[in-house]
């Protein structure tokens, strides 16, 4: 051990060998930066409001050792008596205290207590402000104000009466489950939109479902203190810290209804995402992840555009809507998009899939369930009607084709394919959306009235031009040719059937029939050199009209149907997916092309 070792992570230089925590491997660095850290702050308290003097001994996991210290978490008074609110983070709160390279990580203040600085607060105040009480500002918050001296039209600062003393947890159990608190970052949407390449994880240091409180004060007595509080909870509804418009620093029950768009009533079972940390047995640390909404919406986006107009304009036109970086010869920054998700969680329950590989027994597989929930697509910024429409199209084509999550492009298997699980030997694949409410979804439901096919072939057929006319595209040819994924007919085909019951799926099996599909370029693989799915594979519920309510129709025996969907990207230099093409034009099927292929 060098001296060096001696020196915590947070206190080293980020670079390699020294304190680099952007390492996403095997152990993660981040782990051991995040147990010093913890291990340094006041022990986790017992209660759930820590406002007591805590003292004992803290020993590092380092040689080094702390002694006996009295700490008191902070005791904010927030306006007067009838204002002394706790609020909860939905899921995490991330914040960048800007002093380590590459690496996003908490504000920390005395005693390693990570806190919302004041700072911060009063900015995310004034623009609430702006929108409540635009009057108030220059009391509030203060500003520049003009006055005649000497004859002379100066400006001075004038001070505003309240005062922001920041937001800090209001006990020790956000350091709990300390696994948690390291987040991570892995964009898909190169690899499966793009081009196939392997992309790296990032690390990112957020805080998971920790309860805060924030303090302000004034100068004066005379505040009406509900009008403060209205603005601040008005603030908190927007969100606070950064990535706010992927699901990050949303607070539970101070929900702004008027900047949601549009709300979507959803269900949907399958594989939960996993954390890079593992628990003290080894596992990865499941965790339902509502980023995972805005990452396919922004993903079908892309693949959209790019089936209309060329590569720069399908990228440029996809950050405008949900906000990135620029890059290449675009001007250096970044763009803060036009709309944001937010996942209102009302049911969620987790399980495990269990089996064995080998004869010998694998690692538990976390599944999620999400009986009810409803998707809020909020606006951030000014948009267009056109730009509304386009949403629409959007969760119509999400909730039509695909899903949301890990393994989406296939079917869940443990619903429309129980046979393959019968050995107990084989890991869990694919999941399943819907709608929980589908009367209050209407717009976003596609109908299959009298269980034909037609309005689904309708929609697919208008996709192009109800795209160009959300964006003032041009009616061109003009498409991106060198992507995996790109909607256009000599790019895409969608083949369909109707399917009388959950155990009906008819292509299924094709996925795991050998010297077929299975394992090609066409469907994938996974491992070392795993390759991306150019198939999608869907059950759509049939949905129905009836007495004006969208139900989900059912056959004679009383057993759901649905509408088996095939989506297949097919570019020419891949000749596994022109023999399947093949074989679902010939007569061994009952599949029928609704779009693509010109």
């Amino acid at each position: 051990m060098s001296d060096s070792d001696l020196v915590p992570l947070m206190y080293r230089a980020q670079i390699e060998d020294r304190g680099k925590i952007q390492y996403a491997g095997d152990p993660v660095p981040a782990t051991q930066w995040v147990n010093e850290w913890l291990d340094g702050c006041p022990p986790n308290a017992n209660s759930q409001e820590d406002n007591v003097n805590i003292r004992q001994a803290v020993v590092r996991t380092t040689p080094q050792r702390r002694g006996n210290f009295t700490y008191r978490m902070p005791q904010l008074a927030t306006g007067d008596d009838t204002w002394q609110k706790t609020y909860t983070i939905s899921w995490r709160l991330v914040t960048n205290s800007g002093q380590d390279e590459d690496v996003i990580r908490p504000v920390i203040g005395a005693k390693g207590i990570p806190f919302y600085p004041g700072s911060s607060m009063k900015g995310a105040f004034l623009r609430a402000c702006l929108q409540i009480a635009p009057d108030k500002v220059l009391d509030f918050c203060g500003g520049e104000v003009e006055e005649i001296i000497a004859g002379k039209k100066l400006k001075r600062t004038k001070p505003g009466i309240l005062r922001f003393h920041g937001g800090y947890p209001v006990d020790m159990s956000w350091g709990k489950d300390r696994e948690r608190l390291v987040d991570v970052v892995h964009s898909q949407e190169k690899r499966q939109v793009i081009e196939n390449i392997n992309t790296g994880a990032n690390v990112q240091i957020s805080l998971y479902k920790a309860r805060f409180k924030f303090g302000i004060s004034s100068l004066k007595d005379n505040v009406d203190w509900n009008l403060v509080q209205q603005i601040w909870e008005l603030a908190l509804s927007e969100g606070l810290g950064s990535r706010t418009s992927a699901g990050y620093g949303r607070f539970k029950n101070v929900a702004d209804s008027s900047k949601v768009i549009l709300s979507v009533n959803l269900s949907g079972k399958g594989l939960t995402s996993t954390l890079l940390t593992s628990d003290d047995k080894g596992n990865k640390i499941p965790e339902f992840r509502p980023n995972m909404f805005k990452a396919a919406l922004r993903g079908h986006t892309l693949r959209l555009l790019a089936g209309m107009t060329n590569e720069v304009t399908a990228q440029r036109l996809t950050k405008e809507l949900w906000g990135g970086f620029l890059q290449g010869n675009e001007e250096s920054g970044s763009i803060v998009g036009k709309f944001g998700i937010d996942l209102q969680v009302e049911n969620l329950a987790f399980g495990e899939h269990k089996y064995s590989s080998n004869g010998r027994r694998s690692r538990p597989m976390p599944l999620y369930n999400l009986k009810s929930g409803r998707l809020d697509i909020f606006a951030v910024k000014s948009y267009s009607e056109q730009e509304r429409d386009f949403l629409t199209l959007l969760i119509k084509f999400s909730l039509l084709l695909g899903g949301f999550g890990k393994s989406w492009r296939r079917v869940h298997h443990d619903l429309f394919y129980q046979s393959y699980f019968q050995k107990n030997d084989k890991p869990m694949i694919g999941c399943h959306w819907l709608f929980n409410k589908p009367s209050e979804s209407a717009d976003y439901c596609i109908t299959a009235p009298r269980g034909e096919l037609d309005n689904i072939k309708t929609f697919l057929a208008s996709i192009p031009d109800s795209v160009r006319n959300c964006f003032n595209l041009p009616s061109t040819n003009n498409y991106v040719n060198n992507w995996r994924e790109v909607w256009h007919p000599q790019r895409v085909q969608v083949w369909g059937r109707i399917a009388e019951s959950k155990d009906d799926s008819q292509a299924v099996e094709w996925f795991h029939k050998e010297n077929f599909i299975k394992r090609t370029e066409l469907t994938g693989s996974i491992g070392r050199f795993s390759k991306v799915s150019r198939i999608w594979h869907r059950m759509y519920p049939l949905y129905v009209k009836v007495d004006g309510k969208v139900i989900h129709k059912k056959n004679e025996d009383g057993n759901y149907k649905y509408v088996e969907l095939l989506t297949i990207f097919t570019p020419d230099n891949l000749p596994k997916a022109r023999e399947f093409l093949t074989f679902l034009n010939s007569k061994n099927n009952d599949f029928t092309k609704l779009w693509g292929g010109n």
